[in-house]
């Protein structure tokens, strides 16, 4: 058992607290936010510690952190984050529906995957990588770091998606497709063709908007 920090204290740390205790193996001791939104001493009767002050009370090789787990500024905190725990000396611990059929050849550390996820033989899922419920991941499909992959989604096989991309629920991706870095689907797209990195798509269609997706990460999500 490994004792894990989530970084988060709202509903979606709540609804991984809840998955960990009822499908996991390890087990949740705190919470970590950054400073200014340490506004509790507690969550759920577990310690909330300020980010910059996390030694003090969970030092490094005592814990592993998990999160953040929302898509705040486009995916990038949770990166940030990441690579920021990984310079002060934190490992990541993963968590993994045991309903998930997994074939895939690597997950990456900082993963949360949900349930009835598939992954087909030869995928790569890599690091600080989100995964709701019922996602389809195609044979020989590489999924970049940092990545939130919302419920029903389906992605086709060959498929290359770039890192840090916000995919919404129930889009389709067809066959072969790469889509770049940083691009943001909207629920119920289907792509058909490659897109370039900070591609924004909010039609059914794949039509692109002519902004980038750096429009976006100002976005505040819970």
């Amino acid at each position: 058992m490994t004792d894990i920090v989530i970084f988060g204290a709202g509903q979606i740390a709540e609804v991984a607290l809840a998955y960990i205790r009822r499908f996991g193996s390890d087990r949740v001791v705190g919470f970590t936010v950054d400073r200014e939104y340490a506004t509790q001493a507690e969550f759920h009767g577990l310690p909330v510690v300020p980010w910059d002050a996390l030694e003090t009370r969970f030092p490094p090789g005592e814990v592993k952190l998990l999160g953040p787990l929302s898509y705040q500024q486009l995916n990038g905190l949770r990166r940030d984050r990441h690579r920021e725990g990984r310079a002060r000396g934190y490992s990541f611990a993963s968590f993994v529906h045991p309903s998930v059929h997994d074939m895939a050849d690597h997950i990456g550390e900082n993963c949360f995957i949900l349930e009835n996820t598939i992954l087909q033989p030869f995928t790569r899922i890599g690091d600080g990588c989100v995964i709701w419920t019922a996602v389809h991941i195609g044979h020989h499909s590489t999924i970049g770091d940092h990545c939130f992959i919302s419920s029903q989604v389906g992605i086709s096989s060959g498929c290359t998606i770039g890192p840090g991309c916000l995919i919404g629920g129930q889009v389709g991706i067809s066959n072969g497709v790469t889509i770049g870095a940083d691009t943001y689907l909207e629920t119920r797209c289907m792509i058909r063709r490659d897109l370039p990195p900070g591609s924004v798509v909010r039609h059914p269609d794949d039509r692109k908007e002519e902004y980038s997706s750096d429009r976006l990460k100002g976005m505040r999500f819970k």
